[in-house]
Formats: structure tokens, sequence, C-alpha cells
């Protein structure tokens, strides 16, 4: 038994599994760009327009039942998550002499872990049950339009450049150790329901500037990067040790839906000397 007690303390070590690369990078913008904010240059040398919308939760739930006799519905943690976006990202750049700049970003992110963990000499029954549910929805929108000018500037003469991205992200770790010199029933339980809803688009229109010169995208081009991810991840471990009865078992359950609805439409055009 001390064997098995032991194993399950290095399963509820264990750390949590890395956020997946789409929220890492969208998470990333956001904490480099900060909240919305769109400046003018007042020498009509280009614009820069940094946006970002973001969200995060975490949940962390640990269940412990140690039972000599008693102990019925037992050591239970529900924890309820949820996210819902409707704010926009919207900016319009008319360039002067350079280029126009714009990233935007609208990014979600969930985490849970969840720990369970019955020691029953007799007794304990419904037992040690962790329940989470979460869920994302996002009808924000990116919108963006830029008319560059003339002359030479980063980006190319008059050029423009914009990065728009959506991205949502659930995480969920789940163990379940139950060891029985008797009785337990349900036995160590953990549950997980994700959700992920966006219908949210990425718009841009972009219109090149005139003027000659030379850099990144040419003399008075576009170049537009738009991208829109949704992630999932759930892990799972259960250990059962019994010396007597333990009945319906550690039992570890994990949902998971995704809806996109989404658009991501991009026009540009280059204007001629």
């Amino acid at each position: 038994m001390n064997n098995s007690l032991t194993e399950n303390k290095k399963i509820y070590k264990q750390k949590n599994i890395k956020v997946p690369i789409i929220a890492v990078i969208t998470l990333s913008i956001l904490l480099l760009v900060g909240p919305t904010s769109m400046t003018l240059n007042a020498f009509a040398q280009g614009n820069t327009a940094n946006q970002a919308i973001g969200q995060a939760q975490s949940s962390t739930q640990l269940g412990v039942c140690v039972s000599g006799t008693g102990t019925l519905i037992s050591c239970n943690n529900l924890n309820a998550q949820n996210q819902a976006n409707s704010g926009n990202n919207a900016a319009a750049q008319q360039g002067g002499n350079g280029a126009n700049t714009a990233n935007q970003a609208i990014g979600q992110a969930q985490s849970s872990s969840q720990n369970a963990l019955c020691v029953s000499g007799t007794g304990t029954f419904v037992s040690c049950n962790n329940l989470n549910a979460q869920n994302q929805a996002n009808t924000g929108n990116n919108a963006l339009a830029q008319q560059g000018g003339s002359g030479s500037g980063k980006g190319g003469s008059g050029g423009n450049s914009a990065n728009q991205g959506i991205g949502q992200s659930q995480t969920s770790n789940q163990n379940s150790g139950v060891v029985s010199g008797g009785n337990t029933a349900n036995s160590g339980n953990n549950q997980n329901t994700q959700t992920q809803n966006n219908a949210g688009n990425n718009a841009a229109a972009q219109s090149g500037g005139g003027g000659s010169g030379s850099g990144k995208g040419g003399s008075g081009g576009n170049s537009a990067n738009q991208g829109i991810g949704q992630s999932q991840t759930s892990n799972q471990n259960a250990q059962c040790v019994s010396g007597g009865n333990t009945a319906n078992s550690c039992n570890n359950t994990s949902n998971q839906n995704q809806a996109n609805s989404w658009k991501q439409c991009s026009r540009s055009t280059r204007r001629k000397r």
C-alpha cells in the first residue's frame, strides 16, 4: 500500500502540460502589444496600431479522502469557467510618407488541473470527485482598413502590413488514485467538459501607396497575415489498488467540443505611380 501511495503522489506532482502553441503565440502578442492603442505619426511617417483583447482563466482542484469508516458523498470539487467576448478590434490607417503597420489579436485561454485521492479502510462511497466545465465563446472581429502614403519607409514605399489573429485554447489535467482496504464504491471520478465556439472574423482591406523606395513589401506593397486557431488538450491518469471492494472504480471523463463559423477576408490593391 505504501508503494501505491508513493506512485499516486508522483502522479499528483506532474507539471501541467504546456499550453498549445496557438495560445502561446496569441497570448505573447497580447503581452507585447498591450491594450487597445492607435498612433498617428505627426510627422506623416506612417502609422502603427496595436490592438488586443485577452481573457484567461485557471483552476486547480484537489480532493483527498482518508476514511476509517464513513465519508459519504465525499470530497467533491466543482468549478465552472466561462469566457464570452463580443468586443471588436477596429483600425483605420491612412499613411503620409511611409508605411502602415497594424497588429490585432483576440485570445482566450482556460486551464484546469484536478487531483483526487481516496484511501479507505472502509467507507467513502461516492468518493473523491472533481467536476470542471470550461466554455469559450467569441463573436468579436478584427477589422482593418489601410491606405498607404507615398515616399519611402519601413515595409516598402507607402506599403501596408497587417497581422490578425484569433485564438482559443483549453487545457485539462486529471489525476485519480484509489487505494481501498474495503469499500470506496463509485470511486475517484474526474469529469471535465470543454466547449469552444468562435464566430469572429478577420477582415482586412489594403490600398498601397506610390513612390519609390526599398524595403520589405517593395514599392507600395501590401502584406497581410491572418489566422484563427482553436486548441483543446486533455490528460487523464487513473490508478486503483484494492485489497477489497472499490466498485465502479477510478474513472476519468472528458468531453471536448469545437465550433467554427468564422471567415477570413483580405483585399489588397496597389496604386500605380
